[in-house]
C-alpha cells in the first residue's frame, strides 16, 4: 500500500520528533514529542492532519495561542512497533508481504517506504545519517552514535 507523500512526510515529521523531557538541544526541535502525553507538538498542514484524522490514524488534540497544534497517534505503541517493523524488514531486503502480518498495517508501508527514500538519498550521496549527536533521530532507524534503533518511548 504505497502511502501518499504528504501523509508520508507528516508521519517521518512525527518519527524524528525530539523529546520534550528535559533534554537541552543546540537547536530547538521544529517538531516535539511530549512523552508524558504521547502528543507531538508543531506546526503542521491541516488539510493533510484532516485527512489523516478522517483515515483514523492521527488525533487533533488543540490548537495553541502560537498556532502549534497538538496531535496524537491513535493506538501509538501498534504504530510504532509497526513503523519499527517496516524500517527492520527494508533493512533486511524483504518485500512489502511482510506488512500482512503487522499490528498495523499502515505504519508499517510508512516505515517500509522511508527507509527505501532514505537509501536512494545514500545511493546518490546525498544523505544525513541519523545521529543522537546532532539531534537527528528516526523512530526505528540505527542511530550511528548508539548502532542500535532509535526508540521513541
Amino acid at each position: 500500500m504505497p502511502i501518499p507523500k504528504k501523509q508520508l512526510s507528516l508521519l517521518v515529521e512525527l518519527m524524528e520528533a525530539m523529546p520534550l523531557d528535559g533534554t537541552t538541544y543546540e537547536t530547538p526541535p521544529q517538531i516535539a514529542f511530549i512523552p508524558h502525553d504521547e502528543v507531538y507538538l508543531g506546526y503542521f498542514d491541516t488539510t493533510i492532519i484532516d485527512r489523516m484524522t478522517s483515515l483514523g490514524i492521527i488525533e487533533l488534540i488543540g490548537v495553541h495561542d502560537d498556532e502549534r497544534q497538538e496531535l496524537k497517534i491513535k493506538e501509538r505503541d501498534d504504530f510504532l512497533s509497526s513503523w519499527e517493523a517496516g524500517v527492520r524488514e527494508a533493512r533486511n531486503g524483504s518485500d512489502l508481504h511482510y506488512a500482512d502480518y503487522a499490528n498495523n498495517q499502515y505504519a508499517f508501508s510508512a516505515g517500509y517506504e522511508h527507509w527505501h527514500n532514505r537509501n536512494k538519498k545514500a545511493l546518490k550521496g546525498k544523505l544525513t545519517h541519523y545521529s543522537s549527536d546532532i539531534e537527528y533521530v528516526c523512530h526505528g532507524f540505527i542511530d550511528a552514535v548508539t548502532e542500535s534503533p532509535y526508540q521513541q518511548y
